[in-house]
Parts: C-alpha cells; structure tokens; sequence
C-alpha cells in the first residue's frame, strides 16, 4: 500500500475567525435543534399536565437545565446574527477579508452581549 502525504490538518493552520465563526455555526444549529426538542418536550408535558409539566419545569429550573437554557438562549442570538452577516454575504457586501474579520468578531460579540443582556433582565425580573 502506497502511503500517500495527509493533506494539511487543523494543527497545521493557526484558527482565524472565519473557521471558527463556520464551526460554531454549525454547533449552534445542532445546539438549536435540541433546543427545540426541549421546547416540544417542554408543549407535550403542559398538554399532559400534572406531575409530567411539574417534572419537565423541575429539570428546565435546575442549575444543569439553566445552563442548557443559557446556552440556547446564545445559540438562537448567534444564529440570527449569522443570519444577517450570510444575507449581507447574499448581496455581495463582506467578502474583504478585513469586513469579514470584524464581522465575525461582531457576530460573537453581538450574540454575547445580547445573551448576557437577555439573562440579566430575566433575573432582574425574577427577583433571583
């Protein structure tokens, strides 16, 4: 057998924000179908009602289920942020490597901010 040259790997490649914008959005998708998995689970227990909801609200109010609310909660804004640097991309604007930089940049942050605001007002509100 004939040992052919492996082509270059993630190790050789220092990551840039254009890779690591790409493979986040492809775990936030995932991240977002699960997440809508949740909220299905989350409709069907309220239509069942009873000790099903109590059990299901129960998991979602616990520390692990309010991580994993988190962690939507940053999916969902990272992906409409994603949405409107692909839609500018649709149009012909942002290829210059520097606005694609900075736009990546302004995607995480964007989703970040608009996270961390989200859950502020949610636990201001709360009263927690």
């Amino acid at each position: 057998m004939v040992q052919r040259p492996l082509s270059p790997h993630l190790t050789v490649y220092r990551p840039l924000i254009g890779s690591f914008t790409s493979i986040l959005h492809r775990g936030m998708n995932c991240l977002l179908l699960f997440g809508a998995l949740v909220l299905a689970l989350w409709v069907l227990s309220a239509a069942i009602g009873g000790g099903c909801y109590d059990s299901v609200t129960a998991v979602l109010a616990s520390w692990f289920g309010q991580l994993a609310l988190f962690a939507w909660t940053f999916a969902a804004y990272y992906f409409v942020c994603q949405w409107i640097r692909h839609f500018a991309w649709d149009l012909g604007y942002g290829f210059e490597l520097a606005v694609a930089r900075r736009t990546g940049w302004l995607v995480l942050i964007g989703a970040s901010v608009m996270t961390l605001v989200t859950w502020v007002y949610l636990i201001a509100r709360s009263g927690a």
